[in-house]
C-alpha cells in the first residue's frame, strides 16, 4: 500500500483513467493484486476489503473444457488475427474468454455484455482466465505496486498489459493485454471488444508503457 499522502495532481490522474470511480470512504485497495484460487468469486464491490471481494464457492463447477473440435476451431481463428501458426496458439482458455467476449460494445463505466470498458474487461480477463484479482481503473492497473512498468516494445511477452494515452490531459486513460506479434485485446469505444495492433498508427502514438504482473501464487502480494 501507498503511504505517502496522495497528492492533488495524483487525484486528478485517478479520475482520469478508463473508467473512475468513486472514492471510497474505506481505506484504499487499489494497490492490491492476489491470486483467486480454483473456487472463488470476485465481488467488483470497490467499498469492501480485498477479503471481502474474494469470497469462497462451494462446490463451485470447474472451468468448461474446451473440445478438441473447439480447440482447433480457436487455434485456426485466432492465428489467423495474430498472423502466426495454429500451433503458435497454445492457451486455449485465454482465446476461449475473448472469443466469447469478441465484439462486445464498450461501454463506459459498463462490466456486462451489455457493454464494457477497457479496464472492467482487462479485470474481467485476469479474474476469469488466470484466477488473478487485479484493481479496477487503467490508471490503478498502471500505478499499482505490483505491476513492473517498461516501455520497450521488444520485451513484450503474453499477459503483458499495454497503456495508452486516449484522452488530453491524461497520462494513463486505456489498457490492452498483449497477445503476440505486436496484436492486444482490449475494449475500445470504436470497436468494442476486439484485436488490435501495435503498429496501428492510432495505437501506436498513443502507447505509454507495458506493465508485468508481479504475482505469487496463492498468496495475496500488497
Amino acid at each position: 500500500m501507498l503511504t505517502k499522502p496522495i497528492s492533488f495532481a495524483l487525484i486528478i490522474l485517478l479520475l482520469a483513467g478508463c473508467t473512475a470511480l468513486k472514492k471510497s470512504p474505506q481505506p484504499d485497495y487499489s494497490q492490491f493484486i492476489f491470486e483467486n484460487g480454483p473456487d472463488v468469486a470476485v465481488i467488483n464491490d470497490s467499498t469492501k476489503t480485498p477479503d471481502q471481494m474474494v469470497v469462497k464457492v462451494t462446490g463451485s463447477a470447474p472451468d468448461k473444457a474446451v473440445s478438441s473440435q473447439e480447440e482447433t476451431r480457436l487455434k485456426n481463428k485466432y492465428s489467423g488475427y495474430l498472423k502466426t501458426k495454429p500451433e503458435k496458439i497454445t492457451d486455449v482458455k485465454l482465446y476461449a474468454f475473448i472469443d466469447d467476449w469478441l465484439h462486445t460494445p464498450y461501454l463506459w463505466a459498463g462490466t456486462t455484455k451489455n457493454g464494457i470498458d477497457c479496464s472492467a474487461f482487462i479485470q474481467r480477463l485476469f479474474s476469469d482466465v488466470y484466477k488473478i484479482r487485479i484493481p479496477r481503473t487503467s490508471v490503478q492497473q498502471f500505478f499499482t505496486q505490483n505491476v513492473e512498468r517498461f516501455t520497450v516494445r521488444p520485451e513484450l511477452a503474453k499477459g503483458d498489459l499495454v497503456f495508452f494515452r486516449t484522452l488530453p490531459g491524461t497520462y494513463v486513460s486505456h489498457v490492452g493485454m498483449y497477445l503476440d506479434n505486436n496484436m492486444f485485446v482490449n475494449s475500445s469505444s470504436s470497436k468494442g471488444v476486439s484485436i488490435a495492433s501495435l503498429n496501428d498508427p492510432y495505437w501506436s502514438s498513443k502507447y505509454v508503457g507495458a506493465g508485468r504482473l508481479i504475482v505469487n501464487k496463492s498468496v495475496r502480494v500488497e
